[in-house]
């Protein structure tokens, strides 16, 4: 579902439905740079009411930045509010378990950014909190599986056009340096968590594999280290096969000097689709489509599908089980480099 498609949603809602008020946890770049835009684009429907960080200048600068709201230093105060429905958690990765555990016991509604953890262990104990509080939402805010070029192309699948998608190859190749603000922090290099930045940010493209092809059935993983400050892999080509029949490749490289590239390709029967992050282009025998993102990668949807579940109005797709799915295909393959694995999800 793109932004448009999503305000349209929203306009009705907001004259039949609270808005879904939200602490925020996690007040850095993801935050700011991803997830307020999004918020703002969904004004009426939620409500930012409190934001924390451990860094009680940065949390206060954020309160400022969305309006002067409350602010915290610690998250249990602001799970304490009987005022807050949910909490959207934007913290490194290593902090999932914990500040799910206390949001779910505090009575909130759960949207925690992806990877769902740090370690398989963590992942686990995350499903079974699910499992504990079925009453409240638990959702993982992977975005690619509500980004505009996703249902774009499931419902080129869908349609049959193109006949059945046999393979799927994405490039994605660019240097992250240390001063890389989506990176700076250091959690992604820290022993906490064990799979660096090839697992944070392998699970995105592993969801759209899913999303497109069906499960992941056997893989193997092929893992770089060149950047220390990127973790202990900081990329590496993947070779799978799904349920469906289809093969392909995720070539994901962060250390690549003097390579910029990032190019999805999925071939078809009777057409293939590319796909550079702005332009996807679909070609047929019968011609060519070529087309412009209209949305945010499916951001501003997220919280959409998130306050619809929450308001029971339709079940969202994005689960703590999805995740460790996602999840699951790096982690399970980094275990045993070059060793193909197999997954009986």
């Amino acid at each position: 579902m793109g932004v448009a498609r999503a305000m349209e949603s929203a306009v009705p809602e907001r004259e039949t439905l609270k808005p879904l008020r939200v602490g925020l946890l996690g007040c850095g770049v993801a935050a700011r740079e991803l997830h307020w835009p999004a918020l703002q684009k969904l004004a009426g429907r939620i409500q930012l009411v409190a934001v924390c960080n451990r860094t009680g200048a940065k949390a206060q600068a954020f309160a400022d930045l969305v309006g002067g709201i409350d602010w915290y230093e610690d998250w249990q105060q602001l799970l304490a509010r009987t005022d807050i429905d949910a909490v959207d958690i934007v913290l490194p990765a290593t902090l999932n378990l914990a500040a799910t555990r206390d949001a779910l016991a505090a009575g909130k509604h759960v949207l925690v950014e992806k990877p769902l953890a740090a370690t398989p262990a963590d992942a686990l104990a995350m499903q079974a909190l699910a499992d504990r509080y079925p009453q409240l939402v638990t959702m993982v805010a992977e975005n690619y599986r509500y980004a505009w070029f996703v249902e774009r192309l499931r419902a080129w699948i869908a349609s049959g056009e193109a006949g059945r998608p046999y393979a799927l190859h994405w490039n994605a190749m660019s240097r992250m340096a240390p001063d890389n603000r989506y990176i700076i922090s250091g959690w992604r290099s820290s022993d906490a968590f064990p799979d660096g930045l090839l697992l944070d940010a392998g699970v995105h493209y592993v969801a759209v594999v899913r999303a497109l092809l069906g499960e992941i059935t056997r893989a193997t993983l092929l893992p770089s280290r060149v950047q220390p400050h990127l973790g202990r892999f900081d990329g590496g080509s993947l070779q799978f096969q799904t349920e469906t029949g289809a093969h392909g490749s995720l070539n994901l490289y962060f250390s690549a000097v003097g390579s910029q590239e990032w190019r999805l390709q999925l071939l078809a029967e009777h057409g293939c689709a590319e796909y550079d992050g702005t332009c996807l282009r679909i070609r047929t025998l019968g011609g060519e489509t070529v087309e412009q993102r209209p949305d945010d990668d499916g951001y501003a949807a997220e919280f959409q599908a998130f306050a619809d579940a929450v308001a029971g109005k339709a079940a969202h797709r994005s689960g703590f089980d999805e995740a460790w799915r996602d999840m699951q295909v790096i982690s399970q393959s980094l275990a045993q480099p070059g060793v193909q694995q197999s997954f009986g999800f």
